[in-house]
């Protein structure tokens, strides 16, 4: 199995460690009397260790063998099963059925061709029942971020990585290509006053909502719930993400 992030999850970790906003939504949304869930695009077990810790009947699945090892260790203070499988969500089958499925913090840009979108979708339908719900939580291509390709080099953030045990900045050039609607994203590693340096490369596809909706309608999906923002404000112009809730 290939792995996907070219960094160590340690770093993924360390350099994500802000990203906090969503977890209320994901608890108040999958937290619910035995009912069992799937997480595609796992990653460290962000999610994971929240809604185990509280008891949920979780499993995941991950492209990258480092992060799904590195998850579980994570894990396996709730569990002596592996919650989190290597597993490509174009092509995975659990031989199992889930009341909620979802995708967060952007996984599903990811999937870099429409047609790749489309055989998630299929392998998402095999694993839902007549009740199932399916969450999909992404970003909007905002200009904001697009125009960032007009720009040399800009600044992230900064980080403490405790391998390093040094504060690390992140810059970050974009390149984006309007006919694949693809990000290509390069963000660069340094110590200030430290010969050190490093690179993460990584793509994304831009799904704007009206692409989102054509989509997931074409695969029979009904989109029950759009939401710009993590309190379930509804979409509009000034969102900066999109969070579909489907059923079949």
């Amino acid at each position: 199995m290939p792995d996907y992030y070219y960094i160590s999850p340690q770093r993924y970790d360390d350099q994500f460690w802000w990203k906090k906003d969503d977890l209320e939504f994901w608890k108040s949304k999958l937290l619910k009397p035995n009912k069992n869930i799937l997480e595609l695009g796992a990653g460290t077990g962000r999610i994971a260790n929240v809604l185990m810790r509280e008891g949920a009947h979780y499993t995941g699945i991950d492209i990258s063998s480092d992060y799904v090892n590195y998850a579980n260790s994570k894990l396996n203070q709730y569990t002596n099963n592996r919650a989190i499988i290597c597993k490509d969500m174009k092509t995975f089958h659990l031989h199992k059925r889930f009341d909620f499925i979802f995708i967060a913090f952007n996984s599903f840009l990811h999937l870099l061709k429409e047609n790749d979108a489309i055989q998630c979708l299929k392998q998402i339908k095999k694993h839902m029942h007549d009740n199932s719900i399916l969450y999909i939580d992404i970003l909007i291509p905002r200009m904001e971020f697009l125009d960032r390709s007009k720009k040399k080099q800009i600044t992230i953030m900064e980080y403490h990585d405790s391998k390093l045990k040094e504060e690390v900045l992140i810059t970050e050039n974009l390149s984006y290509d309007n006919i694949k609607e693809i990000a290509n994203i390069d963000w660069n590693y340094s110590i200030i006053n430290k010969k050190y340096h490093d690179k993460f490369n990584f793509k994304m596809k831009m799904y704007y909502p009206d692409t989102m909706n054509k989509i997931l309608i074409d695969n029979k999906f009904i989109i029950t719930n759009l939401w710009g923002s993590y309190r379930e404000e509804p979409l509009n112009e000034d969102s900066s993400i999109q969070i579909y809730e489907c059923k079949l």
